[in-house]
């Protein structure tokens, strides 16, 4: 059953692990929910927000979740709603994160009777908190990693990979940015929305919840530094790379050129040319002219110009 119900006293926590035929006729039997927030959990991923009606609220939260299939950050969406005496939470994506929480508040009594023996304001306090918490590991696990590209980048040569490389680094920040911001506006409101539920005491944990969202955001906010100058250092390498490259190319193509000359000039059938009929001259020239060029091509390495 897509529906699980846990009660304490007179609150009702109800997770909605799949939205379908059977939870839509749930809640419309159940509550009386705004036909416009029924629509906008049977759709597709909705913006984060919070609605304010007389007797609950509709809120949309999204949290970052680590795919391991694709290596990237990606978001997982829950919608609540909260009255007086309930809580609803709805999943789009079956989240082991969720279950995880639900079943533990579900079969340890101690921590059931501490969420929800307070206002349904405080339970979701508890789980807004808990689930964004579980998002630190995501951020250190990439903080690990781009520690790792960053000893690569200055121990070992430069490729077009670790250019890719860092450009999936840098997609992962900005996709954890882009989920965090809007929730830190959202839990804002939240700590200063008044309901019988949600009481000024609340707008003291949801205070915590934000400043816990400021230093999340701090900390991707250094890793986006981080990964661009790195970013700035990997092309700058790579460059000198190339540039090194194209002039030792450069300078042989030069060193060549008179070499090329000269063969052309003595390969053409004219009976006068300088030595034409003395071989052992005509080699001369050339070694000659082939040692002075290598004498140039070491003194300008010696000089480092190429």
């Amino acid at each position: 059953m897509a529906i699980k119900i846990i009660e304490q006293k007179n609150l009702r926590w109800i997770n909605v692990d799949t939205v379908d035929a059977e939870s839509l006729q749930y809640l419309k039997e159940n509550f009386n929910f705004h036909h416009l927030d029924l629509e906008d959990i049977q759709g597709e991923s909705q913006t984060p927000k919070i609605d304010v009606y007389k007797n609950y609220l509709f809120i949309v939260l999204q949290f970052p979740h680590w795919s391991g299939e694709t290596q990237t950050v990606i978001h997982y969406e829950m919608d609540i709603f909260i009255g007086e005496n309930f809580l609803v939470t709805i999943q789009h994506i079956k989240s082991k994160e969720i279950k995880k929480f639900f079943y533990r508040c579900m079969k340890n009594k101690s921590i059931k009777r501490d969420w929800m023996s307070k206002e349904s304001g405080y339970l979701l306090y508890r789980i807004i908190e808990s689930l964004f918490r579980q998002t630190q590991p995501i951020l250190n696990n990439i903080g690990k990693q781009i520690s790792d590209i960053e000893n690569e980048i200055f121990n070992k040569s430069q490729d077009n990979s670790m250019v890719h490389e860092l450009a999936r680094h840098r997609r992962n920040i900005l996709n954890f940015r882009r989920i965090i911001d809007p929730q830190r506006y959202l839990v804002a409101n939240l700590s200063h929305t008044r309901k019988s539920f949600l009481n000024e005491e609340m707008s003291l944990y949801f205070d915590n919840v934000n400043d816990y969202l400021s230093k999340l955001w701090s900390i991707v906010e250094a890793y986006k530094d981080t990964l661009n100058g790195l970013h700035v250092t990997v092309e700058s390498l790579v460059n000198q790379r190339t540039n090194k490259l194209i002039s030792s190319l450069t300078v042989i193509s030069v060193s060549l050129l008179p070499l090329t000359l000269l063969s052309g000039i003595y390969g053409m059938n004219i009976d006068r040319l300088p030595f034409a009929h003395q071989p052992i001259f005509v080699w001369g020239i050339f070694v000659a002219l082939g040692l002075f060029i290598l004498l140039l091509i070491t003194i300008m390495r010696r000089q480092r110009r190429i």
